[in-house]
């Protein structure tokens, strides 16, 4: 069933990014680390995703959040980063199966072009299951806006 949920997952990033104007798709390096991808609902709304795999808890890890963005707050020297915020949920399948809510917040530098973005987050986890617990994670990624 791993292997189902995988592949649909997968299929599903890159049908988003062959439809849609306003899709990312790109890498995350952290914890987790693997694929990342962000679809674009307006100019502040988003919902960001990623398929990876979790170094310290052995297992493949799924998520997804509803994002809000706020283009005015940092601004450094002429350049606007982008300072997100939002809700999610993540879900880890191992040896155990795992479910968390998750809080982000980040910020996002987007090139010239807007063809690629770069992103750091931080992201408090309410795990629920298999127990109740506090965790944080965090990733760095470059994304490809199609």
């Amino acid at each position: 069933i791993m292997k189902k949920l995988v592949l649909s997952a997968v299929v599903v990033m890159f049908l988003m990014a062959s439809l849609s104007y306003g899709f990312g798709l790109g890498i995350m390096l952290g914890e987790p680390s693997g694929l990342s991808g962000k679809y674009w609902m307006s100019e502040k709304n988003a919902i960001a995703g990623g398929l990876a795999w979790s170094l310290s808890h052995d297992y493949l890890h799924v998520h997804a959040d509803y994002l809000i963005h706020n283009n005015n707050l940092i601004n450094i020297g002429g350049t606007i980063l982008p300072f997100y915020y939002g809700l999610g949920a993540g879900i880890g399948f191992g040896d155990d199966f795992h479910l968390g809510a998750r809080i982000p917040v980040g910020i996002e530098y987007f090139f010239a072009d807007r063809k690629f973005d770069v992103f750091f987050e931080l992201v408090p986890v309410v795990g629920l299951l298999p127990d109740f617990g506090l965790g944080v994670s965090g990733a760095i990624g470059l994304r490809y806006n199609f």
